[in-house]
């Protein structure tokens, strides 16, 4: 029988602090036998009371200055990431997915999803009027999508708001 996991994906800096108050506030809740892959693209280390079982780390989807080397990253990036995703399902049983973004999250949560599984992803709690790229795409399929600030209801007509977290 398989391990039963849930994958995180998280980038660095908020999000990694996201996820890290997200997984703080979870862990009272989750059995002892769930455990964690981690997928990220931040060289800090998540602190987690379940046991982490892998951690996947990527550079990050874009490049800020240079076009022509995100678009040179990019496809690289997609073929690595669901190399890995398929070596996770094969090796586990993914139970879903938890991402608060950025892009290294939509190639784990697209697949999570097409292998039928939860998808559960907060926009960030930096935005307040317009939707990250992650979040349009992301909101699209996920099972449940959390906003962190109201302001964002105008601009995700289906979403849960529970505040920052």
């Amino acid at each position: 029988m398989k391990e039963k996991i849930i994958c995180l994906a998280f980038g660095k800096g908020g999000h990694q602090e996201q996820m890290q108050r997200l997984i703080i506030m979870l862990a009272p809740m989750l059995p002892e036998n769930i455990t964690f892959v981690i997928i990220t693209d931040s060289t800090k280390r998540l602190i987690v009371s379940n046991t982490v079982v892998a951690e996947y780390k990527y550079s990050e989807a874009r490049d800020k200055y240079s076009l022509t080397k995100s678009l040179i990253k990019l496809p690289y990036l997609l073929f690595r990431q669901l190399y890995d995703m398929l070596k996770i399902s094969i090796n586990y049983d993914i139970l879903g997915i938890i991402t608060t973004g950025p892009g290294v999250a939509i190639v784990p949560a697209c697949y999570c999803k097409a292998l039928g599984k939860k998808v559960i992803a907060f926009e960030s709690w930096s935005r307040f009027e317009h939707a990250s790229l992650t979040g349009k795409i992301l909101h699209k399929f996920s099972d449940i999508f959390f906003i962190q600030n109201k302001s964002l209801k105008e601009v995700y007509k289906e979403c849960v708001y529970k505040g920052k977290l």
